[in-house]
């Protein structure tokens, strides 16, 4: 999206002094010539890096690979060459070999910071495509208090994520993510909801490269009561696109679309067709500071009825987290703070009667591992929300205090 997926843009000549602009107009005549220029000098280091240079741009990796392997071989101690090496074995798919090169380049000490990080992430995203299955998630519970009678009660929040290494030469996953939430309070919060979500797809990378263009087409199941848009009891199918863009390690953007159908498990409910679209941004400023913009637009009209009820909303979401180091030293390192922003607006047209919605959220949380990948997290919640139905207008505003123990793995 914001950059041509190619590995020489994104990483093998990250450490290199040549412009991404003379890359890009490399021919493979240019490359012949170097390439002539090398049989005759064949111990020319600079005409090993150059060439191996062209070969990124071009794709060839193969070339770029065999070709760095004679310079590491000269120059062991060049951290830069051996970084690029591995890189290329990266995109090769070759991951146990890119990750030996990698944990050399840390281990020689010789990194900046900035080198340091990249050749960490491409690390861990070699060693977890090397193993061919790897999962994560969390699971997490808690109590919420709000400021109105009776509607205080516990919740439970988890999701994993499986990716099964399909193995083709665009290292292609298989991408499965399971997530629920609940949180039913004995009054009638208008926060009160349950959850369950399934979503199966392929994973395609098609820079071939820790940075780069992901596609995943997915099939996406979900059951749930009470959700941000319609109260009773719900299942729903779709199908939908997601593409995600790690630029590099600073820039993300991705974007959803999805269309389906929600059917009602209550006799007599209303059946819903409905299409969504979500857009998002992420920026990383540091290692430990994240920040994220997301607008959604959705809508969904009632299934066979001549005059069909609608449902049409849109948000925006501004969030961010940072994470620190505690002044002492009795708990792991590795807390975080954060908060959010949240606007949306709601027309809903039910029975011939409209009604709109304007809704705002703010939070702001903390989270803090006491051991491990164990933590304990509080959180502060203001939810304000205007509903207005023929120029009558009722307002409800809710402060929600939470505590919870969660898990990561």
């Amino acid at each position: 999206m914001l950059r041509t997926p190619l590995m020489a843009c994104a990483a093998a000549l990250m450490l290199t002094a040549m412009p991404v602009s003379a890359q890009s107009t490399t021919t493979e005549a240019d490359r012949a010539a170097v390439f002539q220029q090398m049989l005759a000098d064949p111990s020319n280091r600079d005409l090993m890096r150059r060439y191996a240079q062209m070969s990124v741009a071009l794709r060839d990796f193969e070339g770029a690979a065999a070709t760095l392997e004679r310079l590491v071989d000269l120059e062991p101690q060049n951290t830069s060459a051996r970084v690029e090496l591995a890189i290329a074995y990266f995109a090769l798919g070759s991951y146990a070999v890119a990750e030996y090169h990698l944990a050399a380049a840390q281990a020689s000490g010789a990194l900046s910071p900035d080198e340091a990080a990249r050749v960490a992430r491409y690390r861990e995203e070699a060693a977890e495509r090397d193993t061919g299955s790897d999962y994560s998630g969390r699971i997490a519970a808690g109590y919420a208090w709000t400021d109105t009678a009776g509607e205080s009660g516990a919740f439970v929040t988890g999701s994993v994520d499986w990716r099964l290494d399909l193995g083709d030469a665009h290292a292609t996953q298989w991408v499965t993510e399971f997530a629920f939430s609940t949180f039913q309070p004995d009054g009638s919060s208008i926060n009160e909801r349950t959850n369950v979500r399934l979503r199966t797809g392929p994973e395609y990378r098609i820079a071939q490269d820790a940075y780069g263009p992901r596609l995943q087409p997915y099939v996406e199941l979900n059951w749930f009561q009470d959700d941000d848009l319609l109260n009773g009891d719900f299942q729903s199918w779709s199908l939908g696109a997601q593409y995600v863009n790690p630029v590099n390690e600073r820039i993300t953007v991705y974007a959803d679309a999805q269309l389906g159908r929600i059917t009602s498990t209550s006799t007599g409910g209303t059946d819903f067709d409905f299409h969504e679209f979500d857009l998002g941004f992420t920026y990383r400023p540091s290692r430990e500071t994240r920040l994220r913009l997301t607008g959604s637009w959705s809508e969904r009209t009632e299934v066979d009825d001549a005059t069909p009820d609608t449902i049409t909303s849109a948000s925006l979401r501004l969030s961010g987290q940072h994470a620190f180091d505690p002044a002492f030293q009795d708990l792991p390192n590795r807390w975080l703070v954060g908060g959010f922003v949240d606007v949306a607006e709601v027309e809903s047209v039910i029975g011939g009667t409209t009604t709109m919605f304007d809704e705002q959220r703010l939070a702001v949380w903390m989270r803090a591992f006491v051991y491990e990948d164990i933590y304990v997290e509080g959180s502060a919640a203001q939810v304000m929300q205007d509903a207005t139905t023929g120029g009558v207008t009722t307002t409800t505003d809710e402060t929600i205090l939470t505590v919870q123990v969660g898990w990561e793995f």
